[in-house]
């Protein structure tokens, strides 16, 4: 099934009335609490009140750091996991969204990648896509469910700017992706094939290269040349099998033209295997500023109707 570019309300009805044909898709008065998005969750007792963990995890060897936000355990067991990616070179945070999200009943885990704010390795864009394959498959595994009540039929995948390229990319490595939310994300497999080395290295060091641990604005740049043709966002929007898509594009964001998005959202249009598609634009700049209280119900939202109908 491929979904047109539904107008929100055109959204809401083919969601209530088609969506059965997604396998695992839900009515969404189940699943997650969306009315407490916005809402603190006063707990009855300190045994099942939300909280956080620190994480470590290891990446290929290296040490990855980032917190684990846990849901008041009195939404039970079985919960979604929503994976959130910070984007180059991590300055710009989504905290808030994935508390939101908190609140309304996912487990979310925000990670540090190798080389950033303190993970160890170094730093690079293909490093970024196999620490979110790795966490992957440790979100999906017997060792995370039972320590922290989720089901690995209830995993998605989020990220912001770069993070919109680890998530799309590392969503085709992996089986069983419930859903991706991509935030004004970027095409870098595609800026990467169209600028020349100058220009990207440049580009690169403009957008804060040199907090990051790498060997070098050349290396990253050559780990990039490597994987663009796969990286590129039309060639990796065939590649996602029973993955739905959110695209949330800024209108003055880091694709201005909305050429490289429009490109992506026909591509992933052709790919019948994604069972839900939704792609919107907001009057915004890159950062989202402005308009992060509708992206984080348009994520819920968006979560809630991809949920499996045993959640």
């Amino acid at each position: 099934m491929i979904a047109p570019r539904y107008s929100f309300f055109q959204y809401l009805a083919a969601a209530a009335c088609c969506l059965s044909a997604m396998s695992g898709c839900r009515h969404p008065a189940a699943g997650l609490k969306t009315d407490a998005l916005f809402q603190d969750q006063l707990p009855r007792q300190r045994e099942t009140v939300a909280d956080y963990d620190s994480m470590v995890f290891s990446s290929e060897g290296a040490d990855v750091y980032g917190q684990i936000l846990k849901p008041d355990r009195s939404f039970g067991e079985n919960r979604p996991c929503v994976l959130i990616f910070h984007g180059f070179a991590g300055f710009a945070r989504f905290d808030d969204v994935g508390q939101a999200l908190c609140r309304s009943g996912c487990v979310v885990v925000i990670p540090h990648h190798r080389g950033a704010w303190g993970s160890q390795g170094k730093y690079t864009v293909s490093n970024c896509v196999q620490d979110a394959v790795n966490l992957v498959r440790y979100a999906q595994s017997p060792e995370f469910q039972k320590k922290y009540h989720t089901t690995p039929d209830a995993v998605f995948l989020m990220g912001h700017s770069m993070g919109g390229n680890t998530a799309l990319n590392a969503a085709g490595k992996c089986s069983g992706i419930r859903g991706i939310i991509l935030l004004d994300p970027c095409d870098i497999g595609t800026m990467t094939r169209t600028m020349n080395a100058g220009e990207m290295q440049a580009f690169l060091v403009d957008n804060g290269l040199n907090v990051l641990k790498t060997d070098g604005a050349e290396a990253v740049y050559r780990d990039l040349v490597h994987h663009a043709p796969e990286y590129a966002f039309p060639q990796a929007a065939g590649r996602l099998d029973q993955t739905a898509v959110l695209l949330i594009d800024a209108r003055w964001g880091l694709d201005g033209s909305g050429k490289l998005m429009k490109n992506f959202y026909d591509a992933a249009r052709q790919n019948r295997k994604i069972p839900l598609l939704r792609y919107v634009t907001y009057p915004c700049n890159h950062g989202l500023m402005g308009v992060r209280t509708r992206v984080t119900r348009d994520a819920a939202d968006f979560i809630q109707r991809c949920l499996p109908p045993d959640l």
